[in-house]
């Protein structure tokens, strides 16, 4: 099936495509998946020790040549751009602090350059107390200014910075499993991937007791249609072939399983990736995150 065959048949169930997108592109940890994958089990700490490491050690070189200074002095600075990008995304929940990230209307950065840039607003809210931080990054600032001083001012400005998770985002996404089987794609794709299609496949379902509270004798709709699993797996073959290519159906349906089963006991299915990795921290005791400047309940 070509790919735009299979969002073509799911229009015609009237599930739009920018959704589908949404579900299995869009809405990963991004810059902390690519984290895991190049730094593997380091932790954000010392990530950052290991770049303010080469930063000083840059300023008493004088054997390397000044290009090939320049060159490593920059290639630091895009790294730590990169973690600091990493830490944003990780810290959308500090302790009892929720962190929003909101753009402010577009202005212009003057009438000598008449270009036009886009100002953020910052928001703490304790989710206990009720309290509401807030700090502006302005339009200039946001233009000339590095993101990883943007974050960090930020941070500071809302008193959060000695409270921040620096820990090792690897072990909530990357695990010693099939590519398929990674917690990146167990959490983040495949349970809202079928929360988004299953109201749009409806069959008769067969009574379980281990799954049914009620009788026996009253229906329900099949939690795992043949046609879904179908369309699912086609999906993810699509858009990503080189984990999902040998996933078969049978495997794809026990991962939903366990999905359900979390349903069913209250677990954290349907918390939004930005709070994910905030939820499920080990203790600091654990043995990632003795370092760790924040660690949040299981």
């Amino acid at each position: 099936m070509r790919p735009a065959d299979i969002y073509e048949k799911l229009e015609r169930r009237g599930i739009q495509p920018g959704r589908i997108k949404q579900v299995v592109l869009l809405n990963q940890p991004r810059e902390a998946f690519f984290f895991a994958l190049h730094f593997g089990n380091r932790t954000i700490k010392q990530v950052l020790e290991h770049i303010e490491w080469w930063k000083q050690a840059l300023k008493g070189e004088f054997l390397l040549p000044d290009d090939l200074k320049a060159n490593i002095a920059q290639s630091m600075r895009a790294t730590e751009d990169f973690v600091w990008g990493v830490i944003r995304e990780n810290n959308a929940r500090i302790g009892n602090w929720d962190i929003r990230w909101c753009w402010l209307p577009t202005a212009s950065t003057g009438p000598a350059d008449g270009e036009a840039f886009t100002g953020m607003q910052v928001k703490a809210a304790n989710l206990t107390t009720g309290e509401v931080r807030t700090h502006e990054l302005s339009p200039r600032k946001m233009k000339d200014a590095r993101r990883s001083e943007l974050y960090q001012e930020a941070f500071k400005a809302l008193g959060l910075s000695d409270e921040l998770w620096l820990g090792a985002p690897r072990p909530f996404l990357i695990s010693c499993r099939d590519p398929r089987g990674w917690p990146l794609f167990t959490r983040w794709v495949i349970p809202p991937l079928y929360e988004l299609l299953a109201p749009a496949y409806t069959s008769q379902g067969h009574y379980s007791e281990t799954t049914d509270n009620t009788s026996p004798h009253l229906r329900r709709s099949a939690l795992y249609p043949k046609e879904l699993l179908e369309d699912m797996l086609e999906l993810l073959r699509t858009e990503h072939p080189g984990f999902f290519k040998h996933m078969t159906i049978a495997q794809l349906k026990a991962a939903l399983q366990r999905h359900v089963s979390r349903t069913r006991l209250g677990g954290l299915h349907n918390v939004s990736p930005q709070y994910y990795l905030a939820l499920r921290r080990p203790k600091p005791s654990q043995k990632y995150f003795r370092d760790s400047a924040l660690a949040g309940s299981r």
